[in-house]
């Protein structure tokens, strides 16, 4: 009889092992903004979804230094075969160093892979293959990439970025807000998939 309550007491006093997240896919971006995610239904049925291209830096063949950043590119579009290859949205982060931790963005988008550069964004807005709208990184709000997860051997890269954006150039139809906030968001990539 004790062996039995010593049983239930271990039991009942055993702490509840806290489970690991979800891995997210490759090649995938979770994207909320202005509070409201990309990956979505719209009530019409349509799919808005994301495609998250990743590569090494442009300038890597000319140099080896250019090895060691990568540039991610986040999509959002429709998912009907005649609007996949128009985006209406695009995230573009660029100089992202190849290692974990915590980097902030520039302030003016420059021509990103450069070995004095810090990591760069730049958002646009389009319609069909048109650009509309081009916004820059707002310094003064909080603003991060975070490196998570590198394993170089395979080229897998995982992590998350906030960041508020304000325009600076626009279309005189542009029906856009002047601020753009991506709250905390995440991405997960392999260097060098375009899937």
């Amino acid at each position: 009889m004790l062996s039995w309550v010593c049983a239930f007491c271990l039991l009942g006093c055993k702490k509840e092992k806290e489970e690991d997240p979800e891995p997210i896919p490759r090649n995938f971006s979770q994207i909320v903004m202005d509070g409201k995610p990309w990956n979505q239904t719209l009530p019409n049925g349509v799919v808005a979804a994301t495609r998250t291209v990743c590569d090494s830096c442009w300038m890597e063949p000319l140099d080896p230094l250019y090895k060691n950043y990568f540039t991610l590119s986040i999509s959002h579009f429709y998912d009907l075969e005649e609007y996949k290859k128009y985006p209406f949205e695009s995230i573009y982060l660029g100089a992202i160093p190849i290692r974990t931790g915590e980097y902030k963005f520039a302030e003016v988008f420059k021509t990103p892979c450069r070995p004095d550069t810090i990591p760069q964004a730049i958002f646009f807005t389009s319609e069909f293959d048109t650009g509309k709208d081009t916004y820059h990184i707002l310094p003064s709000e909080q603003q991060y990439i975070r490196v998570t997860k590198v394993d170089k051997a395979t080229g897998y890269v995982e992590g998350e970025f906030m960041m508020t954006f304000i325009r600076v150039a626009k279309t005189k139809d542009s029906t856009s807000p002047d601020t753009l906030r991506i709250q905390p968001s995440r991405f997960s990539a392999f260097i060098g998939a375009n899937e």
